[in-house]
């Protein structure tokens, strides 16, 4: 049995490539769900938004302000997030970010 090649890279300073300065970049996608991997600026803003499914949002580096239906909530690196199916929820980055989102 043949398998696919393994893919590897770097998110942060890992012994692979580093993935680059793309704003946004799908790692995987099976079946309708998806691993994403997403930089912001200092400043930089997602306006409001929602998903059809849960989302979960790892901060790999830097610090945001998540809020969902205008609660803000303040996430650094280290922290995660679980928005629910369908919430309305915007981010907002203080520094630098890099965040992975799992939906």
């Amino acid at each position: 049995m043949s398998f696919p090649l393994l893919k590897a890279g770097s998110l942060l300073a890992g012994q692979h490539s580093p993935a680059g300065e793309q704003k946004a970049l799908v790692l995987l996608d099976k079946s309708g769900q998806k691993v994403l991997y997403k930089t912001f600026r200092a400043g930089e803003v997602m306006p409001t938004h929602h998903a059809p499914v849960d989302v979960f949002v790892a901060v790999l580096v830097g610090r945001l302000i998540i809020t969902q239906e205008g609660q803000p909530t303040a996430v650094t690196a280290g922290d995660y997030a679980i928005i629910p199916a369908g919430a309305p929820h915007s981010l907002h980055c203080l520094d630098d970010a890099r965040i992975l989102i799992f939906r």
